[in-house]
């Protein structure tokens, strides 16, 4: 039976969507949008601290808002990695301190993280726990610190293309399962530091690398831009056993590591049929055989790679993660006649003033953005978004 595959038929249009998405994305991680919603636990935790606890909070996202986890899931996650990160004080006791049990009102058993002055409740939080632990087991021998962690993996496979997506590779060892089955941590760690069997399950990773790995890719993003990319970099310098001159080199490939690496991350967001099939109806030929299990991320990563390196530019699929702040606002409320996809594009909306912000990225997705009043400098007043879609009419 012959593979089916996604064939673009208007290069033109996506290349505009792709223009238009890229704006978008650069407006979400300006530094008037892009800010640091995690609630630590105190003031004095340190980058690499950060970073995990970054991580911690990703596992549990899942099912539940995202502020009530960076909110309450912050706290109580940073003063483990605290506690932890001391390097003195035996797992097992952070892992009883950290993961406790308690009967409902129903008499039924539960759990919950709890610290010393917070506590939170995951909706999957057995299987989170899980993943938390064989991560903190995995760090014992990397001086519990991720940061190293992912600069051993840096330093290991520097001289491949792909190292980026080696990178998201171990973090999902480090974290989740080998080829959707579980494996246990010494297994694990017998892959890392074995090249042959490293490089033979990141094939098998390679392969499934848009499927499911919406938490994953979400954290590989976040050390690539926005606050925690600076806080990451940070995290590197702050590591002594590397020589100064040494730091600068990481530094320095971390921020040349390509963007286009990253996969979208999938999530319901950007697989809202109004959204996927109203504005991706005249980009994809026959749009309606596509199978549904081919989520998001698979479908951009194919159109993408249909492109020419000329053609993708400094385009890559994870832009279009702005359908978290896009569909829900524009698509989920039908706004179809200021929507900047739609037939009226932004002539509805935009209403060019200098050093005001720019209504289209504030109706759109919510993003703060100074006008620039300035056709030749914004490609949005030209209106090369108009039509894209074909809304609900």
């Amino acid at each position: 039976m012959q593979k089916k595959k996604i064939i673009l038929k208007n290069k033109e249009k996506f290349i505009r969507l792709m223009n238009v998405i890229s704006w978008l994305d650069e407006c979400r991680w300006s530094e008037e949008n892009a800010v640091d919603i995690i609630n630590y636990c105190s003031d004095d935790i340190k980058n690499c601290e950060k970073i995990l606890t970054h991580c911690l909070c990703y596992i549990t996202d899942r099912v539940m808002p995202f502020e009530r986890i960076w909110e309450k899931g912050g706290l109580v996650f940073s003063e483990l990695v605290k506690e932890y990160s001391k390097g003195n004080i035996p797992f097992e006791y952070i892992e009883k301190k950290y993961y406790i049990k308690y009967p409902s009102k129903d008499g039924v058993e539960k759990f919950k993280f709890k610290s010393d002055n917070y506590e939170f409740a995951s909706h999957y939080i057995t299987n989170d726990y899980e993943c938390i632990k064989q991560t903190l087991q995995i760090l014992e021998d990397y001086n519990r610190n991720i940061v190293k962690f992912i600069v051993d993996i840096l330093e290991k496979y520097k001289d491949n293309t792909d190292l980026l997506k080696r990178v998201a590779f171990a973090l999902h060892l480090l974290t989740y399962s080998l080829n959707n089955k579980k494996a246990d941590t010494g297994e694990i760690v017998r892959i890392l530091g074995n090249e042959a069997e490293f490089n033979q399950n990141f094939k098998i990773f390679e392969k499934k690398s848009t499927n499911g790995k919406k938490r994953l890719w979400c954290c590989i993003r976040d050390y690539k831009k926005g606050p925690h990319h600076d806080i990451f970099k940070k995290a590197i310098v702050e590591i002594d056993s590397i020589s100064e001159k040494d730091k600068e080199i990481l530094v320095e490939t971390w921020d040349k590591l390509p963007m286009n690496q990253i996969e979208l991350p999938g999530d319901v967001w950007n697989n809202n049929p109004i959204f996927r099939e109203n504005l991706f109806g005249d980009i994809i030929e026959d749009i309606n055989n596509i199978p549904k299990t081919w989520g998001m991320p698979k479908i951009i990563r194919e159109l993408f790679e249909q492109l020419s390196e000329d053609e993708k530019g400094e385009y890559y699929p994870e832009q279009f993660d702005i359908t978290f702040d896009f569909v829900p606002r524009m698509c989920g409320n039908k706004l179809c006649d200021i929507c900047l996809f739609g037939k009226n594009g932004i002539d509805l909306i935009c209403i060019p003033s200098q050093d005001k912000l720019c209504p289209v990225a504030l109706i759109s997705c919510g993003y703060k953005k100074e006008c620039k009043n300035d056709k030749e400098d914004c490609d949005i007043i030209r209106n090369i978004s108009k039509g894209l879609c074909k809304g609900t009419d």
